[in-house]
């Protein structure tokens, strides 16, 4: 999105001389600092806007959870040129809580009015285009993105994982919004806030850079055209160096611009006072979460030190004050391996004692608090460790609890490279320790009980295979699927077992629209295992079998898997973008086998036998 300006050593040979200011400099100075104060202006209403645009979000993503857990009783099915509805109905028409898939893959879950997205819904960009993997959770009006929501772009197209958060006008990004760089390393954390217009930085804005380059710690204040900085603003760098002036195609006018060494003063002004949102150099940490605002560490003082702002939050997490920055902090533990628990931003026993450990092996003070020196010191570890490939192998080696026992297992499959598995939330609920065997101890980054899954992330350097999903042609009644997994573990095969099925109804007990049937047989351990069809991609997670309470009615092979579009949402709402694709070149069944056998683990359960 943001063509970004050169270094600042470079922005500094673009002037002529770097001398002290001289008393007639005042005029350029007090317009540039006005220029930076509307746009300190305008980020603040940004981060307002971010902020309001989350807790849409948050209303989003509840309107889809209920939409995708409607009772059979309130689904009805209309079928549209394009697409298929299942949901409440009124009058013929979809009216209520309703998912729409497009035949492209496409769809809407939430809140309709009169066949027509209105209220809250998130949309997941599906089609083979080159919005695949992209997502939107917000405010819909008549069938468009209209007033505050959250846009994710997939980690491999135009936005590179990026998310803009605040007002849009027909999927445009319109008027006030925050947009944060998330996925490339070497932009990481860099957060542009304040006015923008057709998708764009337009007006005045604050860009605060971070990330593995050059320009990490540095911002910019003052006017923006086209994502560029154009009219007056200043650029202050890491070390509080400033450069005031009339900015053109993100580069100052040589004869009207000034420099200012750090700790000297301008003629005039409020030196760098509004430049309160600086995300700092790589040891800051910027995060924020669906109901919170933003937390920015390191920013930039008017004395060129370092001044702390918050955004959206009071004081510190022993409690549940700042959500943003707890969910923050149990990312960058899991990350390394600490075992937090789910990344939901609530603070709890098991969050505290990932904390504690931390601490204990970075000897510092061991408070069991998220606050800003526990941000930065997790920041700080996570980018050695990812600079170093995790060698410095911080939480993931931690011996096993010797008070925990094996209490289940069952099967998960990689979904995300470096770690990211998902199988199903009834295989980890109530573990204290999940392990995925041979690869390592797991954190369970989000589990949906509604749908029975559950996202989990290993700290491993192994290079496992990743899933498909399959994407086209819609899964027919008679197809062959293929049911990979460890059922009975410690009685059957250690190493797996294969069998063979075909798919019995495309709905589930009681009509469930979210499952398939089939009759590849299957046993307890299987759970969580893919079910895949004969090109080799998932089409379904296997979650559980029909059991007769009458001993003469024994059910044969009726079996169910949750279907791959809802297993895709799940983990889209999560920030993975799964491979998906068509499925068009059948293979032999031990082909099939021996390509999931890559990608399939056995997931156990851990626990205190006593609470278990």
């Amino acid at each position: 999105m943001r063509r970004f300006i050169l270094p600042f050593a470079l922005l500094l040979a673009c002037l002529g001389a770097t001398t002290a200011p001289q008393a007639d400099d005042a005029t350029l100075i007090a317009r540039s600092e006005e220029a930076a104060r509307l746009a300190q202006a305008a980020a603040d209403r940004g981060f307002e806007a971010e902020q309001l645009a989350e807790n849409a979000a948050a209303r989003a993503i509840s309107a889809a959870e209920q939409a995708r857990g409607l009772p059979s009783s309130r689904i009805e099915h209309i079928s549209y040129d394009g697409g298929d509805y299942y949901g409440e109905v009124r009058k013929g028409m979809a009216d209520g809580l309703g998912v729409l898939t497009f035949d492209g893959g496409t769809r809407y879950e939430g809140e309709f009015r009169n066949d027509l997205f209105e209220g809250y819904g998130v949309v997941y960009f599906l089609d083979d285009d080159e919005w695949h993997g992209d997502r939107y959770e917000g405010q819909f009006i008549a069938d468009t993105a209209d007033g505050y929501g959250v846009y994710y772009y997939h980690a491999d197209g135009y936005g590179e994982g990026d998310r803009y958060a605040g007002e849009v006008d027909d999927w445009s990004f319109q008027r006030y919004g925050v947009y944060r760089y998330r996925n490339r390393t070497d932009w990481y954390g860099t957060v542009a806030a304040g006015e923008f217009e057709e998708g764009i930085n337009e007006g005045y804005a604050v860009y605060d850079y971070d990330g593995d380059n050059s320009l990490a710690g540095d911002s910019y204040a003052g006017a923006v055209v086209n994502d560029q900085s154009e009219g007056y603003g200043v650029y202050t760098a890491s070390d509080g160096s400033r450069i005031y002036g009339l900015w053109h195609d993100d580069l100052p006018d040589e004869r009207q611009s000034i420099y200012v060494a750090a700790g000297d003063a301008p003629p005039s002004g409020n030196v760098g006072g509004y430049v309160s949102t600086g995300s700092g150099s790589a040891g800051s940490s910027s995060s924020s979460g669906a109901g919170s605002g933003s937390v920015t560490y390191g920013g930039q003082s008017g004395d060129g030190g370092g001044a702390t702002t918050y955004y959206g939050g009071e004081g510190y997490a022993g409690d549940s004050g700042n959500q943003g920055m707890v969910r923050s902090a149990q990312e960058m533990l899991a990350a390394l391996g600490y075992g937090p628990g789910a990344a939901d931003g609530v603070f709890g026993p098991q969050t505290e004692r990932a904390i504690f450990a931390f601490q204990n092996d970075m000897g510092l003070p061991a408070t069991g608090q998220v606050d800003p020196s526990l941000l930065i010191a997790l920041r700080a570890a996570s980018t050695m460790a990812a600079r170093l490939g995790r060698d410095i192998a911080l939480g993931e080696d931690r011996a096993p609890d010797p008070n925990l026992e094996l209490m289940a297992t069952g099967t998960g499959f990689q979904v995300a490279a470096g770690g990211g598995f998902v199988t199903n939330q009834h295989v980890i609920e109530g573990c204290t320790e999940v392990r995925i065997r041979d690869v390592g101890t797991a954190t369970v980054l989000a589990a949906d009980s509604n749908n029975d899954l559950a996202y989990l992330t290993v700290a491993t350097d192994a290079e496992l295979p990743v899933a498909v999903f399959r994407s086209q042609p819609k899964v027919a009644r008679g197809e062959t699927v293929v049911a990979i997994g460890f059922p009975l573990h410690g009685t059957l095969s250690s190493q797996g077992n294969v069998t063979v099925g075909t798919v019995s109804a495309l709905a589930g007990y009681n009509d469930d629209f979210r499952e398939l049937q089939f009759s590849a047989p299957i046993q307890p351990g299987n759970s969580g295992g893919p079910l895949i069809d004969r090109s080799g991609h998932v089409v379904g997670i296997v979650s559980s079998e029909l059991v007769s309470e009458i001993a003469e009615e024994v059910p044969q092979n009726v079996n169910f898997a949750i279907k791959a579009e809802i297993v895709v949402a799940f983990l889209g709402a999560q920030g993975v973008d799964p491979l998906v694709a068509p499925s068009n070149n059948p293979m032999e069944v031990e082909e099939v086998a021996a390509m999931a056998e890559g990608y399939t683990r056995l997931v156990e359960c851990w626990a205190d036998p006593y609470g278990y």
